[in-house]
């Protein structure tokens, strides 16, 4: 008996703490943490920037502050940041406005900071950063601006070779036809040069040589003719900045094509960045959906824990008859199953969420199940004076079901209409066969759906506007595993309804799977 109260006690302090843990603070809009400043190493990265690449040997800090209607909040409180990488998180409170991140291996995190009051009162708005670590993308960025910097130093320089105005149409004609134009004027005076000295050539007459003398204006006029060797120089030299051009468009072409490599590998990165950002948020919204999951099933379980404390007390501080005592154990012994009950919906959850169910399908005759679940749901219906009907189509052809699974199905429609139908009213249970394969109905005179229940009846932990009539329990849950089971059948479930007339709901599978893996 004692090993049975401390027992409960245990659950009932279990349950407190994570009902307590489980309440979030409201948000206050006026309040919110914004970045001051982050250091990558020692490098003070740009203003509004939220997505950062390094390496595994680099370092991150990041400042920040609370930012209160333009003024510091004055009340005490602290910071939580939460660091993630793929499913692995780190939550930390910090008294201080600073966060340091080093030697982190290649992976993608993603930091959020918020802050808290310290009596609970709100919570601000928090920042998120994403924080890449990819040592190989890393390096590639660095050549990539590397090769940017050389790039323009190469563009300057070709900028400020000179060029003749008049004929610089384009940087590699221009250039091209000032050296040809030079080339020409050489060529010209080196002939006019040659037929000088040749019209100056001594005359041989019957084996004397007879000089003619120069006249000063022709010696004049050799003073500014350039020497051959002087032309010589030049053509090298207009020859080697040929060379160093030709380079140049080289390297020019060489970086062009890497600059169009290192573009297609951006849009590559930021496509898989657009990709991790819809996971991320996808994933946020599957977190936030299981938190709340969780903290419907705890609140559920905590109302029979608190049940269970006060019978025990009730049990141990006054002195009651046998009668008496065996009522109370009685009633904890109900509660207990109440509490089981939900424990194992919270198992059937964890284990469809695996995305592995395992169904063991075979041919059956579906009426079959139906029978069986009428009757255990029978005794319900009576206590609650509802009539209870069937109509089996007879003859319906066996069809691949687990048996099991569909019987779960069929107990949550029924129990569920059962729950919502007031006392008195009816609940009609019918089978037929038509295109899709074997269809059957649950159907009830009871509360109804409306229209915005309609489009949420079945998500996971939705709470429709309907209350059960008796007070039965619900976890908003059982809708959703229908769905779940009759998806992994390859079927399909649906639902018709009106406020105050009453539920239709619907559910078909095939008559034979198609696919028989696992979902």
């Amino acid at each position: 008996m004692n090993r049975v109260i401390i027992i409960l006690c245990f659950v009932f302090s279990l349950s407190s703490f994570f009902s307590q843990n489980t309440v979030s603070q409201p948000l206050d809009p006026t309040k919110k943490v914004v970045i001051e400043s982050i250091f990558i190493n020692n490098d003070k990265q740009p203003d509004n920037q939220n997505k950062f690449l390094i390496s595994e040997t680099d370092s991150i800090t990041i400042n920040f502050k609370l930012h209160a209607d333009g003024n510091s909040e004055k009340s005490p409180f602290l910071f939580r940041t939460v660091f993630k990488n793929g499913l692995d998180s780190s939550v930390k409170t910090l008294g201080v406005t600073s966060a340091i991140f080093k030697n982190l291996k290649n992976d993608n995190y993603f930091l959020s900071i918020s802050a808290f009051d310290l009596q609970r009162k709100w919570s601000a708005e928090s920042v998120d950063l994403e924080i890449e670590v990819d040592n190989e993308k890393y390096n590639l960025k660095k050549k990539n601006d590397s090769l940017e910097a050389r790039l323009n130093s190469l563009s300057d320089l070709i900028k400020a070779t000179p060029v003749n105005d008049s004929l610089s149409t384009s940087s590699n004609s221009g250039m091209s036809q000032y050296f040809n134009y030079i080339l020409i004027f050489f060529v010209v005076a080196l002939i006019a040069a040659l037929i000088i000295v040749i019209q100056k050539k001594p005359k041989v007459i019957e084996g004397k040589t007879s000089i003619s003398k120069p006249q000063a204006q022709d010696y004049s006029f050799m003073k500014n003719v350039v020497s051959i060797e002087d032309y010589e120089k030049l053509q090298l030299e207009n020859s080697r900045l040929k060379a160093e051009i030709a380079s140049l468009r080289g390297q020019i072409e060489a970086m062009s094509l890497r600059g169009n490599q290192l573009t297609t590998q951006n849009k590559e990165l930021q496509n898989s960045i657009t990709k991790l950002s819809k996971h991320k948020l996808e994933l946020e919204e599957l977190q936030k959906q299981k938190d709340d999951l969780f903290a419907v099933i705890i609140h559920d379980i905590k109302n029979p824990a608190s049940l269970i404390k006060s019978l025990v007390e009730l049990l141990t501080s006054y002195d009651l008859s046998a009668s008496e005592q065996q009522e109370i154990i009685s009633d904890i012994a109900n509660t207990t199953i109440k509490i089981v009950a939900l424990s194992q919906e919270v198992s059937r959850i964890l284990s469809l969420e695996t995305n592995k169910m395992n169904l063991n399908f075979e041919p059956c005759d579906i009426n079959h199940v139906v029978k069986d679940v009428f009757h255990r749901n029978h005794i319900a219906a009576k206590n609650k004076s509802i009539n209870l009907f069937s109509e089996l189509e007879e003859g319906l052809p066996n069809t691949e079901i687990d048996p099991q699974r569909i019987d779960e199905v069929l107990d949550n429609l029924i129990s569920n209409s059962i729950k919502f139908t007031q006392n008195g009213g009816t609940v009609r249970i019918k089978t037929y066969k038509d295109s899709s394969g074997v269809v059957v109905e649950v159907n009830d005179n009871g509360l109804g759906l409306t229209e915005e229940d309609l489009k949420h009846a079945f998500q996971r932990g939705a709470r429709l506007s309907a209350k059960p009539t008796q007070g039965e329990s619900s976890t908003g849950l059982g809708l959703w595993i229908v769905k779940k089971l009759i998806d992994a059948h390859h079927g399909k479930v649906w639902v018709k309804s009106t406020v105050g007339k009453g539920s239709t709901f619907s559910f078909s599978v095939p008559l034979k799977q198609e696919i028989n893996t696992e979902n």
